[in-house]
């Protein structure tokens, strides 16, 4: 299961063979050259949006043959520099807050639910080497209170890290996707670059068009094995660029399953209270750790560089209130005091999980690079002055089974140029309850027939 470098460099190869744009030229190298305006048009024949808005519903399941050069040729930069403590220290409160603020409303609701801090991480790093002043502050903040700089290492040092992993698989890959239209955005060559050097973040110039949806969604899915088959449901007019992260984890069991430790036909109760048929997993291990509310161990993948990490609630302990209670230092108190036998089991399980995360960032801090007001001028120039993040997309997929575990995540940062209408919230019209109507001559709003409805039995 090794992902070496000479893999991860022909996957870049192959995948810069299935791009599909026409040009690679807009690009800015000096800050001061200003971009082409767009032509004045005859607003009298003008529609809400020149281009279609294109969904996922118009694109095939094979994406068009395509070709072109990344609009950077440096290459990735090998980081071997331990992030140091104090920088871990602050990941895991970012983390634990991040869950927290995502997942509390759907745990609450009885729903599973799995995010990536380290793919949200790695995308909206991405994103912040091209903020300046307090829109790169309010990231770092919601980052987890560290420099652009010591995220940049810290990044590039796991993902090294990861792929050079040669007992677990693990895939890393990020992408930037810029709208191929110069009239309306112009790349820094120095982002490109510094993303290229940093996070082997190849920039594409892509139209924009049903088939840049069909190619993205190809490249989250062959990035994830296959585990996410589509980050984008459409791409709005307003869209100028995507940066997009996506993470594949595959690991087997350090020690494997014999027949008797697996049991067929258990049961486990769910938050209702009621019993679900399980496939249940019993071992010993050897990481047991606990404190006022937990009761948990560790499991060790191939290799031992990584594990799962259960934490149990106490009986008394409502699983949303227990989610409340983590943060960083908790995290860390657990994981360190690992040690001792104990007897386990788990529960065999499947699922999938999506979000929309821009409220959560923004009530961790992030508030200033969702508005129009954001400063992305080392990123790129508009030809409206504005570029700001409109979406982050995050969706995640776990398989954990009796031979180990497969998981997988893709990020999205979406960067608009403009402001996008507000969509309505859809009304709501249940004919559930008793009510009057009409039906009426619409040249002059005359009701032709009128009544009304108080049972369907009369």
């Amino acid at each position: 299961m090794n992902n070496s470098y000479i893999k991860k460099a022909l996957s870049a190869a192959l995948a810069a063979l299935v791009l599909s744009m026409t040009s690679c030229g807009n690009i800015t190298e000096k800050k001061d050259t200003p971009p082409t305006k767009k032509p004045d048009t005859d607003s009298s024949s003008a529609t809400p949006s020149d281009e279609p808005v294109v969904t996922s519903d118009e694109y095939s399941d094979t994406p068009a043959p395509l070709s072109v050069a990344p609009l950077s040729s440096v290459t990735l930069d090998e980081n071997y520099i331990l992030p140091d403590a104090d920088f871990y220290a602050s990941y895991r409160d970012y983390a634990a807050e991040l869950f927290k603020a995502v997942c509390t409303d759907d745990i609450k609701s009885g729903k599973n639910a799995m995010i990536s801090p380290e793919s949200v991480m790695m995308a909206l790093g991405m994103t912040a080497n091209g903020a300046k002043g307090d829109t790169l502050s309010q990231m770092e903040t919601a980052l987890g209170g560290k420099g652009i700089d010591a995220i940049n290492n810290a990044m590039q040092y796991r993902m090294n890290r990861f792929m050079a992993n040669e007992d677990v698989s693990f895939n890393v890959a990020n992408s930037v996707w810029v709208r191929d239209d110069a009239n309306r955005i112009q790349m820094s060559q120095d982002f490109c670059d510094k993303v290229k050097s940093v996070y082997n973040a190849d920039s594409f110039l892509a139209p924009f068009d049903s088939t840049t949806l069909d190619v993205i969604n190809s490249w989250v899915n062959k990035n994830t094995n296959n585990m996410i088959p589509n980050i984008l449901d459409y791409i709005p007019d307003e869209a100028v660029a995507y940066l997009i992260n996506a993470i594949a984890f595959e690991g087997a069991w350090a020690d494997n399953y014999e027949v008797y430790q697996i049991s067929e036909d258990d049961k486990f109760t769910n938050y209702k209270g009621e019993e679900e048929k399980a496939v249940m997993l019993y071992s010993q291990e050897g990481s047991y750790f606990s404190d006022e509310n937990t009761t948990g161990f560790m499991k060790d993948y191939e290799g031992h560089d990584y594990a799962f990490m259960a934490m149990l609630p106490s009986e008394d302990t409502d699983i949303a209130d227990y989610v409340a209670g983590i943060d960083g230092d908790k995290l860390s108190k657990l994981w360190r005091s690992a040690s001792g036998d104990v007897n386990v089991c788990i529960p065999e399980f499947t699922f999938d999980y999506n979000s929309e995360l821009s409220d959560e960032l923004k009530s961790m801090g992030m508030e200033l690079p969702f508005t129009e007001s954001a400063d992305f001028s080392g990123m790129a120039e508009t030809s409206s002055g504005a570029l700001y993040i409109n979406r982050v997309i995050h969706k995640t997929h776990i398989e954990l089974d009796r031979n180990g575990t497969k998981a997988a995540a893709a990020t999205a940062v979406v960067m608009t140029d403009e402001c996008a209408m507000e969509e309505e919230e859809p009304k709501i019209v249940y004919l559930n309850r008793p009510f009057v109507y009409a039906i009426i001559d619409k040249e002059s709003g005359t009701p032709i027939f009128i009544g009304a409805v108080n049972t369907l039995n009369g």
